[in-house]
């Protein structure tokens, strides 16, 4: 059983910023090819007697499927392979997609894959663009599927036409706050899909600080996610404990900084490293 408890997965998705779009690699297919960003996840709490301590690697891509697709893909790996203590008490190995229309005015779909211990294997593919239902969810027998092939490579026939329905996953979220002329006070709402159920996100810009990542101090915006759902009564609830994403403080924003607090402890997420090309980072289209 994952040690963390179900709620993780979430957690996981959020551990990013987590996501972005490099959109001008399309044709960047491989982590070594300089198009990533680099995260380090590092965890402090009961499980590591409140020491903090580093437990995964995080890469983060994005193109256009197919190299001409309507479409874009982000895509985020997370894994514990070089932490051998990690790896021996639970490995971690995450795989998020998100395809959505460029101008952020929706997701198409997206996949979450949890596959690092075989008693806790997760697939799943979330639609996002149907007229009929709020997100359709459906249980992938395999890392690889004809569904996900498709969507890889372009061919992927959208049930909506763009901007015709506003709803997100986690990342496709995070790259459209990103697309936004963020400024501290501002409070934005999405809707947005776990594949289990349409929740209410809000984010509140909440002030502007100094930050230090990747070797380089940078001005930053500090941004609160909080993701609520209804009860019975219509009463909003949070489903989460919040979430802060630093941001850098320009056009780009750039995800510098992520921190979550859990049950068991604290998570956060630093970047380590940025492409040697920052134009590719920048770009957010």
């Amino acid at each position: 059983m994952n040690p963390f408890g179900e709620k993780s997965a979430s957690l996981w998705i959020w551990l990013v910023g987590l996501c972005w779009a490099l959109s001008a690699a399309a044709g960047a297919g491989t982590e070594a090819d300089g198009g990533a960003l680099r995260y380090q996840v590092s965890y402090q709490g009961i499980l590591s007697a409140g020491s903090r301590v580093a437990i995964a690697e995080v890469r983060l891509r994005a193109g256009v499927p197919g190299g001409e697709a309507p479409y874009r893909e982000a895509e985020l790996t997370a894994s514990s392979a070089p932490f051998g203590y990690v790896e021996r008490i639970y490995p971690i190995r995450y795989r998020f997609r998100s395809w959505y229309w460029p101008d952020h005015s929706g997701v198409l779909a997206s996949e979450y894959y949890e596959y690092g211990h075989p008693d806790d294997i997760d697939h799943k593919l979330i639609y996002l663009d149907s007229r009929e239902q709020p997100f359709v969810a459906r249980r992938l027998a395999g890392p690889d599927t004809p569904e996900l092939r498709d969507l890889a490579a372009g061919r992927y026939q959208a049930a909506c036409a763009r901007g015709e329905r506003h709803a997100y996953d986690r990342l496709g979220l995070l790259q459209a706050v990103r697309a936004l002329p963020l400024r501290p006070g501002q409070e934005h709402e999405f809707r947005v899909s776990n594949g289990s159920e349409m929740l209410r996100y809000r984010i509140k810009v909440e002030k502007r600080v100094p930050l230090r990542a990747a070797g380089r101090d940078w001005q930053a915006l500090k941004l609160r996610f909080d993701g609520l759902r209804s009860d019975a009564h219509g009463n909003s609830k949070h489903a989460h404990r919040p979430v802060f994403i630093w941001v850098s403080d320009d056009a780009a924003h750039i995800p510098l900084l992520a921190e979550s607090r859990h049950a068991l402890g604290r998570f956060r997420v630093s970047l380590q490293a940025l492409p040697a090309d920052t134009t590719r980072v920048a770009l957010n289209r």
